[in-house]
């Protein structure tokens, strides 16, 4: 999948999140409706999943001599394909309904549950959004958003990149955005950031558990 469109998903996934954030501060019932804000994440998630298929399925068909198998072998691809692709199994959407679960029980002043596998081992829902700062590598604690690209980062980290370079364009690498970044278009993640306590508080639950066995 192109770079262009896996950015554009993911700016599109952000905005679900920040909306549904909004509407869980000030909205009616109806505005609230996870159920609308899953639907439209189902189309992301088929969205990635037919540009993929696609992309796959033209491979194979470029090693044909004609136009007749090539679209022959291109089609009997995607329907074979079409098959598995089920929106609601990937491991995007299900992050993404966890994520509006964590914005739900934190608007509501509830505590957020450990979330762990049958084994005791931490489950880090990235949500096609990486956890980890593009510039250190190290997992995020205060993120913040670049809003002319949708791309996250450590908050310290991208203030001490623009210190040292002042025309510093977005660090992610395929990133299309020309514009160099100021603090201006650095927005908080309150919903990434509500998620990454959640793994650190599942994290020293597990290490404290450990230590007591």
């Amino acid at each position: 999948m192109g770079d262009f469109l896996q950015s554009e998903l993911e700016k599109a996934q952000q905005c679900l999140l920040e909306t549904y954030e909004l509407a869980e501060s000030y909205g009616d019932n109806e505005e609230k409706d996870k159920s609308k804000y899953l639907q439209l994440m189902e189309q992301i998630c088929q969205i990635r999943k037919d540009a993929i298929r696609n992309e796959d399925a033209l491979k194979v068909a470029m090693e044909e001599r004609t136009i007749a198998d090539f679209e022959s072998v291109f089609q009997g691809t995607i329907k074979r394909a079409e098959k598995n692709v089920q929106a609601k199994k990937t491991r995007e959407y299900k992050a993404f309904s966890d994520r509006l679960e964590d914005i739900s029980r934190s608007a509501s002043g509830e505590i957020l549950p450990s979330t762990t596998n049958k084994d005791g081992a931490l489950i880090e829902m990235d949500m096609q959004v990486n956890i980890n700062d593009p510039i250190t590598k190290k997992r995020m604690i205060d993120p913040v958003k670049n809003i002319n690209c949708g791309h996250i980062y450590e908050r310290t980290s991208i203030q001490d990149a623009i210190q040292i370079k002042p025309k510093l364009r977005c660090p992610v690498a395929g990133c299309g955005n020309n514009q160099y970044i100021n603090m201006a278009h650095l927005k908080s993640d309150n919903a990434l950031k509500l998620h990454l306590q959640r793994i650190a508080k599942t994290q020293t639950t597990i290490w404290c558990t450990t230590l007591t066995v």
